[in-house]
Formats: C-alpha cells, sequence, structure tokens
C-alpha cells in the first residue's frame, strides 16, 4: 500500500534507475530472448518489438509502482522513459558489435533514436499507472476506473511496439528505410510530445488505432473527460479552479485531495 505522501528519492536517482532498467532488460531478458528466436524469419520484424518494449521500461515501471511522484507528468514519462531506451540500445550495440559483418556505425545513429522516442512513447502509458498510485483511494476504486486506467497504459504500449515494428519492416530496405522508419516514429513522438497534455489525467487515450490516426491526421488531441471537481475539461485551465499543493506548491486543481506531483494529502 502506497502511503498518502511516496518516499522521495535523490537528484537523478530516478534517471539512473530508468537507464539501468534498460541496460539490465537487454542483458537478462530482450537479447536472449531475440537470440533464442532468431532462427524465425519474422523475430526481428515481429517479435523483437512485442519482447523488447515492455522490458525496457522495467525500471520506469518500478518507479511508477514505488515512487510515482517521479513520474507524474507527461514530461517525466518521456525523459524517464528515453533514458531507458538508450540504455538498452547502447547496451543492445555493443552486444551486436562483437558480431562479424555489423555495421557499428550505423547501428549507433539509427537505432538508438528509435529506441529512444519508442520507450518514451511506452512511458507515457506508465504516467497514468503512477497518478493511479498516488492517490490512496487509486487500489479501492471500482472495475470502471481500474479498466479506463489499464487502456490508457497497454494503448501506449502498443502504439510504441506499433512504431518499433514499422521501423523494423522500414529497416530490410537498407538506410534510406530506416531514414524513413525513424522519421515516422518521430513525427508520431513529436505530436504525441505536443499536444499531449502535461498532466495527463486530463486525456484518456481512445485507444492505440484512434490515438495514431489522430496523430497522422495532424488533428489536435482532445482532452475527452473531465476530473471529479470539474463537470468540464475547459475548467481545469480557469484561474477559479486552480490551486497549489501545501506540501511542494505544485499547481493542482482546488479542491482536489492528494497532489499528483508528490501524492502529499490536501488539507
Amino acid at each position: 500500500m502506497i502511503s498518502s505522501i511516496s518516499p522521495k528519492l535523490s537528484p537523478l536517482v530516478p534517471e539512473i534507475v530508468a537507464l539501468l532498467g534498460g541496460i539490465v532488460s537487454a542483458v537478462i531478458v530482450a537479447l536472449p530472448v531475440n537470440t533464442f528466436f532468431e532462427f524465425l524469419s519474422a523475430e526481428q520484424i515481429l517479435l523483437a518489438p512485442i519482447i523488447e518494449e515492455p522490458v525496457k521500461a522495467i525500471g520506469v515501471l518500478f518507479l511508477a509502482v514505488n515512487y510515482p511522484y517521479v513520474i507524474a507528468t507527461k514530461s517525466r514519462g518521456l525523459v524517464l522513459g528515453g533514458l531507458a531506451g538508450l540504455g538498452f540500445a547502447l547496451t543492445e550495440n555493443l552486444f551486436y558489435a562483437t558480431m562479424p559483418q555489423t555495421d557499428v556505425v550505423a547501428r549507433a545513429l539509427l537505432p538508438v533514436p528509435m529506441h529512444v522516442m519508442a520507450s518514451g512513447i511506452a512511458a507515457l502509458g506508465l504516467v497514468y499507472l503512477a497518478q493511479n498510485n498516488m492517490n490512496p483511494r487509486g487500489r479501492a476504486l471500482g472495475r470502471k476506473m481500474l479498466g479506463f486506467r489499464s487502456r490508457n497504459v497497454l494503448s501506449l504500449v502498443v502504439v510504441a511496439v506499433v512504431m518499433h515494428m514499422q521501423y523494423n519492416v522500414l529497416s530490410y530496405f537498407g538506410y534510406l528505410g530506416s531514414m524513413l522508419g525513424l522519421i515516422v516514429i518521430g513525427f508520431v513522438y513529436y505530436r504525441l510530445e505536443t499536444f499531449l497534455p502535461e498532466n495527463m489525467r486530463f486525456y484518456s487515450v481512445p485507444g492505440p488505432a484512434k490515438l495514431l490516426t489522430s496523430t497522422v491526421r495532424v488533428k489536435v488531441l482532445r482532452h475527452p473527460f473531465a476530473t471529479s471537481t470539474a463537470t468540464n475539461p475547459g475548467k481545469a485551465d480557469s484561474s477559479e479552479s486552480r490551486a497549489y499543493c501545501i506540501l511542494c506548491g505544485h499547481e493542482i486543481l482546488r479542491g482536489e485531495s492528494y497532489c499528483d506531483r508528490c501524492g502529499g494529502q490536501q488539507q
């Protein structure tokens, strides 16, 4: 059970945990499993993204469950997820560098940013898990809310897997294909980073297919549900609805019982 005030971590510790999570997942899980299935022709396209995207985020998942205040916003999700992807990609590159006929330069320039962006997208889903864990009432919520949160988490992980898959498919066409795949994932990453709200409590993921469709069509992503303290999502932007946490000073909605950054209970 998570207390009303989450335990604190020293500066840079969350970043180190996320980075080490990516490294450990590459060594213990992803590389052995991928090596075992390398005889399958579809392994690089299908199995690798399905295996890698969830396990890369093991450190970020640990933080979301045990120290949720460190990944309570969109920006923190992208940063910590990106570090997890960086740790994974660098470890994977070291492994492939020992193999003959490996283009070390190409692997350093192309897969690394792909892994960073894919892991950042997947970690956006874990922001929902962290926000749920910051509220002690979260574990007592009904099935509807738990299902809602699960959909948000899984949808963004699926988007990350799909982006990784399309990069793998295009990489079979050489450097130009890899560059095109990197541009595609970069565009989706940019759109999500630009238009998703910083406080993601105010955004309900419409499922991976609709989220990708909205992104590709360059539509402004909407915030389709209201909080318990506002009947209209637009009210979250009015000055009358704003307040500040009594513990950390973070801006919250007036009437909120818990801070979405430090988890502190408000009086």
